[in-house]
């Protein structure tokens, strides 16, 4: 892999990292940024990100300039000027698309770099030499652009702005007060039917640790409320069962997890947040590749079935079936779940 020479890195006094969405890659990329942090520490960091997405890098020690810019073309317009004003040495494009290479471009930076993959032309704009193996996590592929620069290690504790910051603490021990332990999180949703585990499945997993006296709580966005309907339509109101569907921030969703002794979720920003966090999970995938875009560390176990047809991504062949995800058993998630939280209590 390229790395910079010497005086290239000694010339590094501004870095701009690239990655806009979505909350889950987010997630993914503060270790590499906090790595870039520790191997400069003079250097002044900012960082480009979607608007409505910003809130779980604001107060991270690692990032000195926040841009938070508008979804598509229009990011040119309204964030280009900031960042040519910032003036950076060198562009790390993360997100490896047209809108934030061409950010990375127009603002200014001599050294641009970006995926090997070279989507959507980014190449053109930026240097396409960081490799993004196919048997590699997300997590270890992002880190590559902070080896460009000759970093070694990631880091191996949890971002205490978002584990040990009193206020935001203050308000995750608010939202979950009053739950036994142990306690459960669990996400309910996720961006693409083919992720998502049916309502059915989590009420009757519910029910299960409930009679274990597993408390739960239910995360998700406003997009979860339908879901979170059914699910508490067949379970009922429950002692050690809580909603908090729809009533937090990232920061606020983040610090709640991190006090959960297990989570439970699919392919979603939820999930990369526990492993953000250092939360042991439980992840329940079929559509997507466990390897690739599964919760990063050995301590998380997932549930695949590994179907023929799987992973599909975006272009499932089941007629809406969904079987990777509908046919994981209730039982199989609650024994996962058991055996993550005898190791928690180790």
């Amino acid at each position: 892999m390229t790395m910079l020479s010497d005086a290239e890195r000694a010339g590094i006094r501004r870095i701009l990292v690239l990655k806009m969405s979505a909350l889950g890659d987010i997630a993914k990329t503060i270790p590499t940024v906090e790595a870039l942090r520790s191997a400069f520490p003079q250097a002044e960091i900012a960082w480009v990100v979607r608007r409505g997405l910003h809130d779980l890098l604001e107060g991270c020690p690692a990032i000195d300039r926040l841009f938070a810019a508008p979804r598509g073309l229009a990011a040119l317009r309204e964030t280009a000027p900031a960042l040519r004003r910032f003036r950076p040495d060198i562009a790390l494009d993360m997100q490896g698309l047209l809108v934030s290479s061409s950010l990375a471009a127009l603002s200014g930076a001599p050294l641009r770099y970006t995926w090997a993959t070279n989507r959507e032309l980014s190449g053109l704009l930026c240097k396409a030499v960081v490799p993004a193996p196919e048997d590699k996590n997300a997590v270890e592929c992002l880190f590559n652009f902070a080896r460009l620069l000759g970093v070694e290690k990631l880091p191996d504790q949890p971002p205490a702005y978002l584990t040990q910051a009193p206020e935001l603490c203050a308000r995750a021990e608010a939202l979950l007060h009053g739950l036994p332990r142990p306690l459960a999180g669990m996400h309910i949703g996720a961006s693409t039917a083919n992720k998502t585990w049916p309502p059915q499945r989590w009420a009757e997993l519910i029910e299960l640790l409930l009679q274990e006296g597993i408390s739960c709580v239910l995360f998700g966005a406003n997009a979860e409320k339908e879901a979170e309907k059914e699910i508490l339509q067949q379970t009922g109101e429950r002692a050690g069962l809580r909603s908090l569907v729809g009533r937090t921030t990232p920061r606020e969703l983040a610090a709640a997890i991190a006090q959960c002794n297990v989570f439970l979720g699919g392919d979603t920003g939820a999930t990369h947040i526990a492993s953000l966090v250092h939360t042991p999970i439980v992840g329940l995938m079929g559509a997507t590749d466990p390897l690739r875009v599964g919760p990063f560390g050995e301590q998380h176990h997932i549930i695949s079935l590994h179907l023929p047809c799987s992973p599909c991504y975006r272009h499932p062949t089941c007629g809406g079936a969904y079987t990777c995800m509908s046919s994981i058993d209730a039982l199989r998630v609650l024994n996962a779940c058991r055996m993550q939280l005898r190791k928690s209590s180790i």
